[in-house]
């Protein structure tokens, strides 16, 4: 039985929501990684609005032969490709795959966090791991990082080959994991 492996799927600026809609019409697991948000237009209207937190990406979990079927779409452009990955006899790297685990606690971030979750394309140094005690993310594990610029202590997820999803969190909210 084939594998269902998380593939990263670059599309159009602005249309993640859409090729998500569109993939999951023909039957495929899609997700793109956003969050609901209240959103105050100028004339004091409030609206729950869906924020994208990594743009151009959607994240399509299938097998590889549904994956080559699915490249023949015009909304995806391509895929995103393990640099890092031993070369194949003609030259070409393999597809970046993202982990099961890795997608499940993006996805558990951005459903559950009550502060704004951010992404940065680039990795951070490596900190302490540490589990959450509050904020309605109890439990969720991940690292202390720093980012460059900013005051706060904030927790992150690596996320293979994209970069890392963090947010600020209260260091009293933070236990050590030893």
């Amino acid at each position: 039985m084939p594998i269902r492996q998380w593939f990263v799927a670059f599309v159009g600026h602005n249309t993640e929501k859409n090729c998500r809609d569109r993939l999951k019409k023909l039957g495929y697991d899609a997700f793109v990684a956003s969050r609901e948000e209240v959103h105050r237009w100028q004339n004091g209207k409030r609206k729950k609005v869906e924020r994208v937190v990594i743009t151009n990406i959607v994240f399509v979990h299938c097998t590889e032969q549904e994956r080559r079927f699915l490249v023949n779409f015009p909304f995806i452009k391509y895929y995103l490709v393990n640099r890092a990955g031993k070369p194949n006899e003609f030259g070409g790297r393999p597809l970046a795959v993202i982990p099961d685990k890795q997608m499940d606690k993006l996805r558990f971030m951005l459903g559950k966090s009550e502060s704004p979750v951010l992404y940065a394309a680039s990795d951070f140094s490596l900190g302490d791991h540490v589990r959450l005690t509050g904020w309605g993310l109890e439990g969720f594990e991940g690292q202390v990082v720093r980012i460059p610029g900013g005051k706060g202590r904030y927790v992150g997820i690596r996320i293979d080959y994209l970069g890392c999803a963090y947010m600020e969190v209260d260091p009293d909210c933070l236990e050590i994991i030893k």
